[in-house]
């Protein structure tokens, strides 16, 4: 109930921001940032996966009176997955799993995943002629994560297309996020780059019907997935303006 309320507060501070005398506002600056985040399951999520990365892109406009808003895009991938026996019910007493040719076929095991969100919130700048400072937003958004079945284009008919899904623990749902974040400009304008401290929310449920390995039916309740995530990134502008009231690119 409590992070159903931070979802509702999040979208009315969100909308608050997105008013139109709000967007009204001269753009103090725009600009797209590539970044690399370093992520942290928590609670369940940790149970399955171990820490993960995303590299995203986004795009972010800061008006004259310093409110942020702006949409976000990453894609997730890890290599470490904690439940190593999603095949106990294909594989051999040792673990093997067995290709249509009869020989042990490779099988990678990989986490995959993707994030996307609106935000707004705050710039608060050290000094007038810099567009340094810490910037506080939140977001609201979807998040979606699986289990990555690399087979390696091998004949494995149990493993086929369709057969992953029952394996792959595909989930998604509605998410929310908190991100405190450093963005230092150079005075000269030859880099821009930024650091923050951000937490991912979601509700989220599993996708699949049918558990192939516990040979079961997956619950239909939705369950809380966190993520904590450390993230550096390069700004680029697209607009920027500074006190001398002149544009470069």
């Amino acid at each position: 109930m409590i992070k159903r309320k931070k979802i509702k507060f999040g979208i009315i501070v969100l909308l608050i921001l997105f008013k139109f005398p709000s967007l009204a506002q001269e753009a103090k600056q725009s600009a797209f940032e590539f970044s690399y985040n370093y992520q942290i399951p928590i609670g369940k999520l940790s149970e399955r996966y171990g820490n993960n990365s995303a590299v995203g892109i986004s795009y972010f406009s800061e008006k004259s009176n310093n409110l942020v808003y702006g949409i976000e895009s990453s894609f997730m991938f890890g290599s470490t997955l904690k439940d190593t026996n999603i095949f106990n019910n294909i594989s051999t007493s040792t673990g093997a799993i067995i290709g249509g040719d009869g020989y042990y076929a490779n099988v990678n095991l990989m986490q995959r995943g993707w994030n996307t969100f609106i935000f707004g919130g705050y710039a608060f700048h050290f000094s007038n002629k810099n567009l340094s400072g810490i910037y506080i937003t939140q977001g609201i958004g979807f998040l979606e994560h699986q289990i990555f079945i690399d087979t390696r284009n091998q004949n494995i008919p149990q493993l086929n297309e369709e057969m992953k899904k029952g394996y792959d623990k595909l989930t998604n749902g509605y998410s929310g996020k908190f991100i405190v974040a450093y963005k230092y400009y150079d005075q000269n304008g030859r880099f821009q780059i930024n650091t923050n401290l951000n937490y991912l929310f979601a509700y989220t449920k599993n996708q699949r019907t049918y558990d192939f390995n516990g040979e079961l039916y997956y619950p239909k309740e939705r369950t809380w997935d966190n993520l904590f995530g450390i993230s550096i990134g390069v700004i680029i502008p697209i607009n920027r303006k500074n006190n001398e009231e002149f544009h470069y690119f």
